[in-house]
C-alpha cells in the first residue's frame, strides 16, 4: 500500500466512523490506517495511541455538537418552543444520519470500566446537552425542574435512539421528540391558565 500524506482531521473522521460502526475495542489502529490509506505505523505519527485518538474524536464530536446542534438552544431570536423544536429536529437528523450521537453513549457503555479517562469528555458532552435543554426549559420551569426535565429528555432520546437502531425505525425518535414537545407545551398552557 502506498504511503500518503493525510490531514490529522481526516484520520479523526475515519476513526469516528470506525468506532461508531465497529466499537472501540474491535477497531484497531491498522483498521484506521487502512481506512485512511496509511500504514498502521504512520497513524502513530499523528496519535501516540488509540486512546489518544479516541480522546480527540470525543473532543471533535463535542465541539461539533456545541457549534452545530446545541447552539440552537441559546438563539433568542426564536421562542423557547421553537428552539426546542429546532434542537429536537437537529438531534434527530444527527441520530438518523449516524453522525456520532450514539457514539458517546456506546463508548461510555463499552469503556466505562476499562478506559476511565474517557468518562470526563463523555460526561462533558452530556452536560452540554442537558445544559442546552435546561436553558430552554427554564423559560417554563424553575431551574431545578428545568434540569430534571432536561435529564429526562436526554434519557428519552438516548433510549429512543437505541430502539431505533434495534428496530431500524426512526419513529422511536419522532415519538420521543413529540412527547418532549408535548410536555413543554403543556407547561406553557398551564402557565397561561394560572395567569388568568
Amino acid at each position: 500500500m502506498p504511503v500518503k500524506k493525510v490531514e490529522k482531521f481526516d484520520i479523526i473522521k475515519q476513526a469516528l466512523n470506525l468506532f461508531r460502526t465497529q466499537g472501540y475495542h474491535k477497531t484497531t489502529m491498522a483498521n484506521i490506517g487502512d481506512a485512511c490509506g496509511l500504514l498502521k505505523g504512520s497513524v502513530y505519527h499523528y496519535f501516540s495511541s488509540k486512546e489518544d485518538l479516541m480522546r480527540e474524536v470525543l473532543e471533535v464530536l463535542r465541539d461539533h455538537y456545541r457549534d452545530k446542534v446545541f447552539i440552537y438552544a441559546y438563539d433568542d431570536s426564536h421562542s423557547a418552543a421553537e428552539r426546542l423544536r429546532i434542537l429536537g429536529e437537529k438531534s434527530i437528523e444527527v441520530f438518523v444520519n449516524g453522525e456520532g450521537a450514539c457514539l458517546m453513549a456506546n463508548i461510555a457503555m463499552e469503556t466505562n470500566d476499562v478506559v476511565p479517562e474517557f468518562r470526563k469528555p463523555i460526561r462533558d458532552f452530556f452536560d452540554d446537552w442537558v445544559n442546552a435543554l435546561a436553558f430552554i426549559y427554564s423559560d417554563r420551569y424553575s431551574q431545578e425542574a428545568a434540569r430534571i426535565f432536561a435529564q429526562e429528555s436526554v434519557c428519552a432520546i438516548e433510549g429512543a435512539a437505541m430502539m431505533m437502531r434495534i428496530y431500524n425505525d426512526k419513529s422511536y425518535l419522532l415519538t420521543a421528540h413529540a412527547m418532549i414537545m408535548g410536555k413543554f407545551e403543556k407547561a406553557d398552557k398551564e402557565a397561561l391558565i394560572s395567569s388568568k
